[in-house]
């Protein structure tokens, strides 16, 4: 007799697959118009790896205290700059460096200022990920950043 195979399994690789894996520009174009929430961010804080046992309850196991640095109006789910948000992700390769900037691609949770990855953070040390980014989401500005 065979068995079929549990429906969500692939669901879940494929998930993890996301948040694991660097992104080329394409990518990149695609996973800001996917994301509901695209901030620049500092992480402030690294919590506990996820499944790990904090009773202390301050946002997603395996989350990041992250501080908003720069929004894009198209994708800012209403955060504003200065903010301090909380961002988890049950993907095991989900890392970030305390007092790094990364982009974040996220979605909202039912708890406000609490958001999960949509895909694995960007750093943006060397890069012109931010410019490319703000080409993407901001169709009608100036393309000018500092």
């Amino acid at each position: 007799m065979r068995r079929d195979p549990a429906p969500g399994f692939s669901m879940l690789l494929f998930g993890v697959s996301l948040a694991c894996y660097s992104p080329s520009l394409k990518s990149v174009q695609d996973q800001a118009y996917t994301a509901a929430v695209v901030l620049e961010g500092k992480v402030q804080s690294v919590g506990p790896p996820a499944g790990g046992n904090d009773s202390r309850g301050a946002g997603p196991a395996g989350g990041v205290l992250v501080k908003v640095l720069d929004l894009w109006p198209l994708n800012s789910g209403g955060l504003q700059r200065e903010q301090l948000i909380s961002v988890g992700s049950k993907a095991p390769c989900f890392k970030v460096k305390r007092n790094h900037r990364y982009i974040f691609f996220l979605e909202p949770t039912e708890e406000p200022l609490v958001f999960r990855t949509a895909f694995a953070p960007l750093d943006t040390s060397g890069k012109n990920l931010k410019r490319d980014v703000a080409r993407i989401l901001c169709a009608d500005c100036g393309f000018g950043l500092e």
